[in-house]
């Protein structure tokens, strides 16, 4: 219910996920927030919810992508 939602508080969250999401390089992630923002600023429901659910998808793609580099580096460690 649109009533329900905080949209400052939540653009304030994709604020903060899009400054991390940058200082590490991920683009894609960084770009949906920007997306995401606006629709908070808008108060549109329908498109946070649908930046939502991109986001968690971008999300979990960094997510894997960075637990493999983190796994690769340690069995480099680890031959060393």
């Amino acid at each position: 219910d649109q009533q329900n939602v905080d949209f400052t508080k939540v653009g304030g969250h994709v604020h903060q996920l899009k400054g991390s999401s940058s200082s590490i390089g991920a683009q894609r992630v960084n770009n949906v927030c920007t997306a995401f923002r606006s629709f908070c600023e808008e108060r549109n429901i329908e498109g946070c919810q649908q930046y939502l659910q991109h986001l968690k998808q971008e999300y979990y793609l960094v997510k894997n992508k960075l637990q493999t580099l983190f796994q690769v580096c340690l069995k480099s460690l680890a031959s060393s």
